[in-house]
């Protein structure tokens, strides 16, 4: 941690340890809400997957860890501001904090990079399976890289939080160490803010060319873009948290006050990163549960569509029905078909009944072999010449029959 000058010391206000000035609650608010919605994302996506999908992957292992790492970050600054004055200015901490103060500051920085570490890791691990989908074997290498470039950057924080300072405790003990040496915050922390803020924008905005790619609708595939971009809202909240860097640890030495709202942006920058990063899961998670809520909603409208009854779903037949669904001009061809019917006598009634009952013509398919078969047996291939004979019989009747009406109207014309 700085210590100001003498002179810094000395322009400062009486400090006021009773009831001093504070940023409020909306750190603690915050955090607490993003700390709901996470455990909430991080819980929807291992149901999804181990209740679904029946598998876990790599990506999942890191969105653990980054969910650890997360909660404690969150944990810590709460702790802060609650019990050492985060929330004040610095002139109003009690000396007996600052120790306390330093060492949660130092604890802070390290579970910040360890959870935007393995957020983007967990990323770009589900970006592997989205390549195996597509089928573009040559963006593993793109991928490749932006796994050695996210670990390259987060060890490389971790060892500039943890090392800042020679020895290590000097960082938190107050009054400083005679001897000790320590880099200078102020820019350390400025340059990791900025890469940071880079390594969020690449890992948003690299898999869009490859979902473009993907063999699915256009739709869907604009869809997930869009959803990705909703990444973009953690880029903004790392360039903020940069800008409050820079205000807290290099433009002012009121550093607790500044800070105050840079770590509001990382709240944002982790949680939101994180929950971005299960929104894939909760896709399949609730399209299943849309589903099924929109399947009992047709069933409570229809509540007896499942009914064994087909009285319950069939309407009772009228005989209106089929009149009025013919045109007007077919119903005195029906009228004529009755007359025709009516004058054939008792016996070709009969004989017709017998043909009927015999040789019934099925409405199967054309293309069923074994119709004839079940038909007539298995010796018979064919109907009984009998049959044949009074069928053609009656079917000439009829026709000449048809001829004498058509005469007959002729006549009376």
């Amino acid at each position: 941690m700085r210590y100001p000058p003498i002179s810094v010391i000395l322009q400062w206000p009486t400090p006021n340890y009773d009831s001093p000035e504070t940023r409020g609650p909306a750190l603690l608010i915050v955090n607490i809400i993003f700390m709901i919605l996470v455990v909430a994302a991080v819980a929807g996506r291992f149901y999804a997957r181990t209740y679904y999908k029946k598998w876990f992957g790599i990506d999942d292992v890191m969105c653990v860890f980054a969910l650890i790492f997360t909660l404690a970050t969150a944990v810590v600054v709460i702790l802060a501001n609650e019990k050492f004055g985060w929330n004040r200015h610095i002139y109003d901490i009690p000396f007996d904090w600052i120790e306390r103060a330093n060492i949660i500051a130092f604890i802070a920085k390290l579970t910040f990079t360890f959870a935007a570490t393995f957020i983007r890791l967990s990323l770009i691990c589900f970006y592997y399976r989205l390549v195996k989908d597509s089928g573009i074997r040559w963006f593993n290498w793109v991928l490749h890289a932006s796994v050695l470039w996210t670990l390259a950057v987060g060890i490389t924080f971790i060892c500039l939080g943890i090392w800042l300072c020679s020895p290590v405790e000097s960082y938190w003990i107050f009054p400083q160490m005679d001897g000790a040496t320590c880099i200078d915050e102020g820019k350390t922390m400025l340059g990791a803010g900025v890469v940071n803020t880079v390594s969020d924008l690449w890992v948003t905005i690299v898999p869009i060319p490859l979902i473009m790619q993907l063999r699915m609708p256009l739709k869907q595939r604009m869809g997930v873009c869009v959803l990705l971009c909703l990444g973009m809202i953690v880029t903004i909240a790392g360039a903020l948290r940069t800008y409050f860097t820079w205000k807290s640890l290099m433009d002012s030495w009121d550093e607790t006050w500044h800070a105050y709202s840079l770590w509001i942006c990382a709240a944002v920058e982790l949680d939101i990163g994180l929950i971005c990063s299960c929104a894939p899961a909760w896709k399949s998670l609730l399209a299943r549960h849309i589903a099924e809520l929109t399947s009992k909603l047709s069933s409570l409208r229809t509540p007896n569509a499942s009914s064994n009854d087909p009285s319950a779903t069939t309407p009772p037949p009228s005989r209106f029905n089929p009149l009025r669904s013919i045109p007007w001009f077919q119903h005195t061809r029906f009228d004529f078909e009755r007359t025709k019917r009516s004058r054939l006598d008792a016996s070709d009634e009969i004989a017709l009944q017998q043909v009927e009952k015999s040789g019934r013509v099925s409405e199967m398919p054309l293309d069923d072999d074994g119709h004839e078969e079940r038909r007539y047996g298995a010796r018979t291939k064919t109907p009984p010449p009998l049959q044949i004979s009074l069928r053609q019989s009656l079917d000439q009747r009829s026709v000449r029959l048809s001829h004498e009406e058509g005469n007959g109207s002729r006549e009376r014309r």
